[in-house]
């Protein structure tokens, strides 16, 4: 890697200036002044067992360790799934479900289980000279993601989800996404009538995610409240290694949105994403009443489906 600019066009010569100029313009802390004290107050007050019995959730945490491919990434340690399912049938194997079940109960993550490695990639066609021109690869440890992968599943149940948000959601396919909005049209089309449609990106996607916009939503669900505690662990400042052409060029810790990589992430995006879809379809369709509104999404791509199901009178009609 030889020398960047960053965002502000400060030159980065040094590997120091270098990896500081990486972290800060693709990474972050908020509440960074916020005493270790106030956190732990904080997770006190929602402290709590999900309720779920030791035997049930280790069954939940080996059901969802055999719905995950062997061919997944492994973590920053080389431990992948694939040598965790070597060594279930092992004391190893069976003390190490029982942790993460445990810790999945009581709301606990070991800081350990969410240290990751960044690798840094350049982008395709993007100015490498700049900090901007490469793009992190977020490494975590599978331990930690194993958890994870069992708090998606219960999520999904939670109700909190909009009725048409498909994309990282059992059930709801981009294939289904696709078919709902081209039928729509069809239909509407072979009644003479009109069809317009729209299509947004949300802009940042994962990293405008707060801690604080999930708990709201999770309060508002009983399945949703068992996990609060859990939830606060999982948005605490994560220690990473920064990883640039092979070579460790130093250390960050970040705790910005909802981290890359992570099995979860996508869920907790659809969770805070969820009432402002409500918000713009109810505030289109009071703008609108006339016209049949859908707003559909994959993740954070966002249609606006219009549809006019009378006949349009044609000119000279």
């Amino acid at each position: 890697m030889g020398d960047l600019t960053d965002t502000v066009g400060v030159a980065l010569r040094t590997d120091n200036e270098k990896n500081n100029g990486l972290i800060r313009d693709h990474f972050g802390l908020r509440n960074e002044g916020r005493k270790v004290d106030e956190e732990e107050e904080e997770r006190e007050r929602y402290s709590g067992s999900t309720g779920i019995s030791q035997e049930k959730m280790e069954e939940l945490v080996r059901k969802a360790l055999a719905g995950i491919s062997n061919r997944s990434v492994s973590g920053p340690h080389g431990i992948g799934y694939k040598l965790i399912k070597q060594i279930l049938d092992l004391k190893l194997g069976s003390e190490l479900i029982r942790e993460v079940a445990e810790n999945l109960i009581n709301g606990r993550i070991p800081k350990e289980w969410q240290h990751s490695k960044v690798v840094m990639i350049p982008k395709p066609g993007k100015d490498h000279s700049k900090t901007k021109g490469w793009r992190p690869i977020n490494l975590i440890n599978c331990i930690g993601k194993l958890g994870e992968k069992v708090v998606v599943d219960r999520l999904q149940e939670s109700g909190l989800l909009h009725r048409h948000q498909f994309g990282s959601v059992k059930g709801r396919s981009a294939t289904e996404a696709a078919l709902r909005v081209v039928t729509r049209a069809q239909r509407c089309m072979a009644a003479e009538g009109a069809v317009g449609c729209n299509f947004w990106d949300v802009k940042g996607g994962f990293q405008n995610v707060t801690e604080e916009d999930v708990i709201r939503e999770l309060e508002k669900s009983e399945e949703g409240k068992k996990w609060i505690p859990w939830l606060k662990e999982f948005f605490r400042a994560r220690e990473f290694e920064l990883e640039c052409d092979g070579k460790v060029r130093g250390k960050g810790k970040t705790n910005i949105g909802a981290p890359q990589g992570s099995p979860l992430s996508p869920v907790i995006f659809l969770i805070w994403m969820a009432p402002i879809i409500t918000k713009m379809e109810e505030a289109l369709k009071n703008r609108w009443p006339m016209f049949d509104l859908e707003l559909p999404s994959y993740v954070d791509d966002l249609h606006l489906g219009v549809s006019i199901w009378e006949r349009i009178m044609t000119q000279g009609e």
